[in-house]
Order: C-alpha cells, then sequence, then structure tokens
C-alpha cells in the first residue's frame, strides 16, 4: 500500500483537488445564498476550501513529479493531431462533469438523445407537504434536505438519499409512511403533522406555502401531483368535514 501511494500520491492528489473542486462549485448554486443564514454550510465551504489548498501545496511540493507526468504523456507514441484531439474531449468532460452539466459532444447523457413531444405544462405546480406550527409559525418538513448533513434539521446521519427519497415520494401516500415520520419527529416536541401546499408559479418565479388545511386536501386529491397524492391524517380530514 505504501509503495502505491508513494508511486501514484500526486495522481491521488490531482483526483482529490478535482472531485471536492467539482462538490464544491456545483453546491455553490443551493449553498452559497444560504452561507449566512447557517454555521454548517460555512463549515462545509470552509473544509472544502482547506483540503483545495492543502492539494495545491501537496502538488507544488512534487512538481518535479507532476512535471515527470506530463513528459511521460507528451512522449506517448501517436501522431501530434490525435494527441490534441484526445486533449479537446478530455478537457473538455473533465469541465463538463465539474460544473455538472452536460455540454454537446462532452459528458454525452444518452437519455437526452432522443427528444419527446412538447408539452405545455401548467405554470403553476402544487407539491402537498407536511409542516407542522412552532410558535406560531409553519414549519415546513422538507424530508429530501435530511439525507444532507449540512441541511438536515430533524433527522440523524442514519437516514440516507434513499430514505429520504422513498419517503418523500415512493411511499408519501401510505399511512405507515406518515406514522414513522411522526413517530421519529416526537422526540423533538413534534406530536401533529399537518398536510399543506407549496407551490411555485415558474412564469412570475412566485414561491409560497399554503396552510389552509382544507384547500391541502382539494389541491392532493384533484391536481396532478408528482408521484400521486400525500397521505393526509384521519384527524385533518375530520376538521375539514
Amino acid at each position: 500500500m505504501k509503495k502505491f501511494l508513494k508511486k501514484y500520491d500526486v495522481q491521488i492528489a490531482l483526483f482529490i483537488f478535482y472531485i471536492i473542486l467539482a462538490d464544491l462549485v456545483q453546491s455553490w448554486s443551493m449553498l452559497g445564498k444560504n452561507l449566512g443564514n447557517s454555521v454548517k454550510i460555512v463549515i462545509f465551504f470552509i473544509i472544502h476550501l482547506a483540503v483545495l489548498f492543502l492539494c495545491i501545496i501537496y502538488i507544488m511540493i512534487r512538481r518535479d513529479r507532476l512535471m515527470y507526468l506530463f513528459s511521460k504523456i507528451k512522449n506517448i507514441p501517436i501522431p501530434n493531431g490525435a494527441k490534441w484531439a484526445i486533449a479537446v474531449v478530455f478537457l473538455g468532460n473533465l469541465t463538463s462533469i465539474l460544473f455538472g452539466e452536460p455540454c454537446y459532444p462532452f459528458y454525452d447523457v444518452g437519455m437526452f438523445r432522443w427528444t419527446t413531444n412538447f408539452e405545455n405544462a401548467p405554470k403553476v405546480v402544487y407539491k402537498p407537504k407536511y409542516f407542522y406550527w412552532k410558535e406560531g409559525k409553519a414549519n415546513i418538513l422538507d424530508l429530501r434536505k435530511e439525507g444532507f448533513f449540512f441541511l438536515h434539521e430533524h433527522f440523524g446521519l442514519r437516514y440516507t438519499h434513499e430514505f429520504t427519497f422513498a419517503t418523500t415520494y415512493h411511499n408519501k401516500g401510505q399511512k405507515e409512511n406518515f406514522d414513522f415520520i411522526l413517530q421519529r419527529l416526537k422526540p423533538l416536541g413534534i406530536d401533529t403533522l399537518w398536510v399543506g401546499v407549496h407551490a411555485v408559479n415558474y412564469e412570475t418565479k412566485e414561491v409560497w406555502f399554503d396552510t389552509d388545511l382544507c384547500n391541502a386536501i382539494r389541491v392532493n386529491n384533484t391536481e396532478n401531483i408528482h408521484y400521486g397524492p400525500i397521505y393526509v391524517p384521519k384527524y385533518q380530514n375530520e376538521k375539514c368535514n
């Protein structure tokens, strides 16, 4: 293992640098706007920047090894035209992956090769979500956030992305799913969950959350909800009957 690390230390440092940089770049759009609102997000960025700095220092210390690698690549016995073509494709793919966006012909995603029929989708999208009242304020239970260490508010580290995806989408219409979530929240002092409606108007870019319990039931039963309607607790249905 020591021989392997000594032989490929610069390659490993470059790989770590690239992975951390890609995570930092792709996380900025989601986390950057909340930078001043969360200590966890600040720590997230500090750790990433510290690792990048250490990688740069290590690569500079071992720059003789880096130059050796470049010389080996330069001396590959293939035509210069082929080298340039490979370099363009390689760097193009690295750049596309760095930003997490396909840019044809780089980082090609097969599922986007065939077009689909145009559909004039509704400008307003509704998503029923659970929420609870605390100190007179409605708090949205955004389960997908719970899979991220720097964003979670209610669940622990053992609740993975697979779990949060299943509870948010695949199992959201089941009573057992609701009971499990509520049971997990009770130690936090949350003993009642209601269904409200999170809505986005993609034309005006307006985002709002409606706590009207009866309207939430109507939207849940009548609108075209992604992955189907959410489970509405019995006490909310009784309140609106």
